[in-house]
């Protein structure tokens, strides 16, 4: 009992937190979005402090994918952050089809989004329900098929429960690459138009980050793409580069062109 109530004490704190974002009166409801973004001279600061994004201003059409690239600090989770509606601009818009994303419902506007971390966070419980979590009415055929999208299906079959494995505290039972694969096919079961992904191979062996950019081609089909990457290969999957440092956007680059993808890449080498 006593372990009990500290629970729902720390529960409590939380639902008692004051909401960093809140949902204008009158919100719109959103469907589906295409996927079309824009930032309007952005700036952001956290509370009173320094700001961390400056003016920071682009065009993103649906179906992109972007890779966001910059130093470490240099304020390229701040952005996805805003993107998502985590925070609100300290001052400028941002646009989804031409429209403030403030305007719409805080739900119906993070839903349109589907989230691959560096760390993937897995629940206590089955291979199933963790992909499930992407989409809680998908049948067993729909998690199967995204588990085949994501790479995962043979690794889960050979488990000895197979999707109905159990994957530990936080998912240590299975390896990195194992973890990132189930992430992976529960962004593809959710189905989302806009794709976030977050140095999702930076923490697996070679072979393991071969299929896992496999899966990621699949997914970004037909998805707008943000890809925070310090990695150069990961580059050629991108038809947008956004190069941030110190807050500012450095670079907008479109990489149709190889001959100046090949020379960006050069001036990124020594990119920490």
């Amino acid at each position: 009992i006593q372990s009990s109530i500290a629970s729902l004490d720390r529960v409590n704190s939380i639902l008692d937190h004051n909401k960093e974002v809140i949902e204008q009166p009158g919100a719109v409801h959103l469907s589906e979005a295409k996927g079309a973004f824009e930032f309007k001279n952005v700036s952001f600061s956290y509370g009173e402090g320094p700001p961390i994004l400056k003016h920071i201003s682009f065009k993103i059409k649906a179906g992109d994918r972007v890779g966001v690239i910059g130093s470490t600090g240099a304020g390229k989770s701040t952005l996805i952050s805003l993107l998502n509606r985590f925070y609100d601009p300290t001052s400028g818009e941002i646009l989804i089809d031409d429209t403030d994303i403030r305007k719409y419902k805080l739900t119906d506007y993070r839903n349109q989004f589907a989230i691959v971390l560096q760390e993937p966070i897995l629940f206590s419980t089955s291979i199933k329900e963790n992909i499930r979590y992407g989409n809680p009415i998908a049948t067993q055929n729909e998690i199967i098929e995204a588990a085949r999208s994501a790479n995962a299906y043979d690794f889960i079959m050979n488990c000895k429960d197979g999707l109905d494995t159990s994957v530990g505290e936080r998912g240590m039972q299975l390896s990195g690459g194992e973890r990132q694969r189930i992430s992976l096919a529960r962004a593809f079961i959710k189905n989302a138009p806009v794709l976030i992904l977050d140095e999702p191979t930076s923490s697996v062996d070679v072979r393991t980050e071969a299929q896992i950019m496999e899966a990621m081609q699949r997914l970004m089909e037909g998805r707008t793409t943000f890809m925070i990457t310090h990695r150069l290969d990961s580059l050629d999957f991108c038809n947008v580069i956004l190069h941030i440092e110190d807050g500012k956007l450095v670079d907008y680059f479109d990489n149709n062109d190889a001959e100046r993808l090949k020379i960006k890449k050069k001036s990124l080498i020594q990119l920490p």
